[in-house]
């Protein structure tokens, strides 16, 4: 048999032709009137992506040709095609473009067309007509997607509908041209049927058998890459799943079958078409799978193409494709997932459809159309810049407005269908066919068409949580040449779009950046239900920025922020955390005080703006804000040990004040939580509250004193009343007779009572010379409990004088020695004591200890000079010590005796427990008095 090698004839002379009109005259015989059928294989008469003539016919110096493919593709082919071609006439050369243009026009009913000539005849008809009369004749062999009834195959670079070749007789062949029409039943499809005399069917074999072994012998073990994906059984074009040689040779793939893989579930796939179709590629080709008769692919499972779209993993031997999240309808267009494509407007697309569709099943994406002359340029991905950004209100089923993003072309028209916006890792095409966007129109991609509105939108399937403060990230990619322009929103940068549980605000971009939508270019539609969005209306900036005060602040449950107005006024709010991030929220009209919590809540009311979850944590320790008095930045920082104390164990919300206050507590309850002192959104009545200044005697406040203030200086026996001086503004000193009815060593408080004061007030004004400075409460082994005592005078004191007390007992101290006379005991790391006196000097330190204890854990500020006593004759201190038990110290003077010094201060106003577990004692911190729990440090025992 004749070898044939592979023939590339490059276009080098129709270079020099015009191209509408085609060199078909360089090969071949001479033709007559008689139709003749050329078979061409192996041969490539021109490259490149560009195409231009889309007939199947032509006609020059009186010969017509019919092409098996429209004549761009027809040159490209690298495959079997064929070409028809006699002599004839113009009249009948149009007869035959008419014949063309009627195969592929939807109609519900196809039109009247015969032609005969010498030795020929061709009708247009059903598919479904033609296949029972084809059936009843009968054929000696038939050349059908790419294989003949002998058994022979032909390889083909593009996966699209060639004709069908029939040998009916020795002498009569028919070929059929299909309809590249998907819609409608297949059996409904037109197709012309052309009765001609036969070719030389051996030396097409022949041909075919010649390249096809030139192949083999050169072809490069590979498998293709998946070049196009689509799923949508509301659309023409079904399923299918397009695989394609991305080599400039030819591949013979190493497998046939294919393997789908989802959540660790996996599917095969065989076919014995496989083993024919796709044994090799040619170089660029295509094979399509597909669950639709109509295209020219390998018939496949519905099952199998049915998750495509949804990050499912296809493999071909070596070749594995990732899925990626993709939505095939987008409103009213559909899209096909390509590896490369150019504009939807530019791509060739060879199938027709009733569908708005951009794809381009069984051909390579990157083939482009000839446009018009005066067709606008393509889109640039920087040239769109986003204006505005509406979460929606879909979820609120009284007031369903879908999310919108709102662009703007600031550049010249252009064709938006060369780009895709890519959000949320999802890629949306903009438009399935040409969409020119004039120069600075603003157009929105929205969630739902805003029917009657006539805004220039394109509807996009694009999820958005119910709650959002920033605009989302998203990219503007140029289809052909993949250039991106992403857009990354400031995360620093917080809008509170969500008032009375509604996102009541869209996000404006302009010149000044980016803030919630104003009052004054609002869309007067949704601005009489309280909505402030305009969208397809581009805004200038008009807000007023404005300055508030922070009025209350609740860290407890359902933690709230409320911001104080004059009332009047509207405009942008903006505070900023210690954290460096940013808040902004439009304050309405007549508004005085402005609620912020994270989440809906019965304390907090409706009037609320949303803020994001997690705000109130543990790091929030400041705010910044344009303060109303200054006109200037305030800044208000706190520390959260005092956000803790001052809200009494979670019952009262907080109103700033400034230092050393740093916070007053709410007066009364509100009727919506009576549970706590709280007031969102309400008048504010703030506590008074007292701090003790240097010197002695002198106190500062954040309100003025009444007329109703007492106060007093007492023992907790007794008390005596003191007078009130002015000293400044919210300044006063106290002072009182003397001598003082107290004894001289004796710990004395003031009491402070108002009705403007939460509860009663105390403060420790003289301390005794003995002092408790550490406790331990919950030792692991409960008789090893201990208190520690220091002598803060310049007198020594005989503490066998002195009385530890508890809540339910009282003893008498006694040196350790005192007891057990032959016992000198150690710390547990070895520490020795004083044993044999209660004399106690100044700046020393004693540890009251257990009668039972032993191997004592002491601290490290433990000294060989530390005095150990003990109590004299029970088994414990007290009834023994435990966690936040009051504690104290007491000198017997005759029968009675008088308070040195205490640890919960049960004779004052302000008692405090420190609850403490197994392990852990209490230490006085340096220069701290002991009135607070925020004075102590809690330690831990190392077991």
């Amino acid at each position: 048999m004749r070898k044939q090698t592979l023939v590339f004839l490059l276009f080098f002379f129709g270079s020099c032709q015009n191209k509408d009109k085609a060199p078909f005259l360089l090969f071949g015989d001479s033709f007559t009137e008689t139709p003749k059928l050329e078979f061409q294989y192996g041969s490539l008469e021109e490259t490149g992506n560009l195409i231009e003539n889309t007939s199947y016919t032509s006609f020059e110096s009186g010969i017509l040709c019919l092409h098996s493919l429209p004549i761009s593709l027809y040159w490209r082919e690298l495959g079997g095609k064929f070409r028809i071609c006699w002599k004839t006439n113009d009249t009948l050369s149009e007869k035959w473009k008419e014949g063309f243009s009627l195969l592929d026009t939807e109609s519900s009913e196809y039109p009247s067309w015969n032609l005969k000539g010498k030795n020929w005849a061709a009708t247009l008809t059903e598919y479904g007509k033609w296949k029972k009369e084809s059936e009843r004749e009968g054929a000696l062999l038939e050349w059908d997607s790419q294989i003949w009834s002998s058994g022979l195959v032909t390889y083909q670079k593009f996966a699209v509908q060639h004709p069908i070749f029939l040998q009916r007789t020795n002498e009569l062949c028919e070929v059929v041209f299909p309809t590249k029409r998907l819609s409608g039943s297949l059996n409904k499809r037109t197709l012309i049927s052309l009765e001609l005399p036969c070719p030389n069917l051996s030396e097409i074999a022949e041909k075919i058998e010649t390249q096809n072994e030139e192949w083999f012998r050169h072809c490069e073990p590979a498998e293709p890459v998946v070049s196009e994906v689509f799923r949508h059984s509301e659309s023409s074009y079904q399923r299918f799943i397009e695989w394609e040689n991305p080599k400039d040779s030819v591949i013979c793939p190493t497998t046939h079958s294919l393997e789908w893989e989802k959540e660790g579930t996996k599917n095969y796939f065989q076919s014995d078409l496989f083993f024919k179709r796709t044994k090799l590629l040619l170089p660029g080709g295509i094979a399509v799978l597909s669950d639709d008769p109509g295209f020219s692919g390998i018939p496949i499972p519905k099952e199998f193409l049915a998750n495509l779209g949804t990050e499912i993993v296809v493999r071909w031997g070596n070749s594995e494709y990732h899925d990626s999240d993709f939505f095939f309808r987008q409103g009213n267009e559909f899209f096909s997932n390509q590896r490369n494509s150019v504009s939807c407007r530019d791509q060739f697309q060879f199938w027709n459809s009733k569908d708005l569709f951009c794809g381009n099943p069984g051909l390579p994406n990157q083939l482009e159309r000839k446009l018009r002359e005066d067709s606008p340029p393509s889109c640039q991905s920087n040239q769109i810049q986003i204006t505005e950004f509406y979460p929606g209100n879909h979820f609120d089923s009284r007031m369903p407005i879908p999310a919108y993003f709102e662009f703007q072309n600031t550049g010249d028209a252009c064709d938006g269908s060369a780009l895709h916006w890519i959000f949320d890792h999802t890629i949306y095409p903009l438009s399935a066919e040409e969409w020119v966007l004039p120069s600075g129109a603003t157009f929105l991609m929205t969630r739902k068409l805003w029917l009657g509105w006539d805004l220039f939108e394109k509807e996009k399937p694009f999820p958005i949580p119910k709650v959002v403060f920033q605009i989302p990230d998203f990219i503007w990619e140029e289809r052909k040449g993949k250039k991106k322009t992403e857009f990354q929103s400031d995360p620093s940068l917080h809008h509170l779009l969500r008032l009375r549980e509604q996102n009541r605000f869209s996000i404006v971009v302009g010149p000044g950046g980016e803030h919630p939508h104003g009052r004054m270019e609002a869309s007067p539609h949704f601005l009489q239900y309280g909505f402030q969005i305009s969208p397809g209306s581009v805004n200038n900036d008009l807000v007023e920025k404005l300055s508030t005060d922070l009025l209350e602040y609740n860290p407890n449950q359902s933690p709230f922020l409320d911001f104080g107005f004059s009332g009047p006024e509207e405009g942008l709010v903006s505070f900023e955390r210690e954290n460096g991030n940013r808040y902004l929220f439009w304050k309405p009209n007549g508004t005085q005080f402005q609620t912020l919590s994270t989440f809906p809540s019965l304390c907090n009311g409706e009037n609320f703006y949303q803020l994001p979850e997690g705000f109130f944590s543990e790091t929030f320790r400041s705010l910044r804000y344009l303060g109303r008095e200054s006109g200037g930045p305030v800044l208000f920082s706190w520390d959260t040990k005092i956000i803790r104390e001052r809200t009494l164990e979670g019952t009262r919300s907080l109103h700033p004040e400034p230092n050393p206050f740093v916070f007053s507590r709410s007066l009364f309850p509100s009727n919506l939580c009576i549970s706590d002192f709280r007031s969102p959104g309400a008048s504010k009545h703030r506590s008074l509250e007292v701090e003790r200044l240097t010197p002695a005697f002198t106190y500062l406040t954040n309100l003025p004193f009444g007329n109703q203030v007492e106060v007093k200086l007492g023992n907790g026996s007794g008390t005596i009343p003191l007078t009130i001086e002015t000293s400044g503004v919210n300044t006063y000193l106290l002072s009182f007779g003397t001598p003082l009815p107290f004894f001289p060593e004796e710990q004395l408080y003031s009491y402070f009572s108002d009705p403007s004061l939460i509860q009663p007030k105390s403060f420790l004004e003289r301390r005794g010379p003995i002092q408790v400075e550490a406790i331990y409460p919950n030792p692991k082994e409960s008789q090893n409990e201990w208190i520690y005592l220091c002598n803060r005078s310049e007198s020594a004191e005989d503490l066998s004088l002195y009385l530890v007390e508890d809540e339910v007992s009282t003893d008498d101290l006694v040196s350790y020695q005192t007891r057990f006379a032959n016992l000198s005991p150690l710390g547990l790391g070895g520490q020795s004591f004083v044993y044999n006196t209660t004399i106690l000097n100044p700046g020393h330190c004693a540890w009251i200890v257990d009668p039972d204890g032993k191997d004592w854990f002491f601290p490290i500020f433990h000294s060989e000079s530390d005095l150990l006593l003990t109590v004299k004759s029970t088994q414990t201190i007290g009834n023994g010590i435990s966690s936040g038990e009051f504690v104290q110290i007491r000198k017997r003077l005759g029968q009675t005796s008088k308070l040195i010094s205490s640890f919960g201060h049960k004779e004052s106003h302000s008692p405090f427990r420190i609850p403490v577990v197994t392990g852990e004692f209490l230490w006085l911190k340096s220069g701290a008095i002991g009135m607070s729990p925020d004075d102590f440090e809690i330690f831990r025992e190392e077991f």
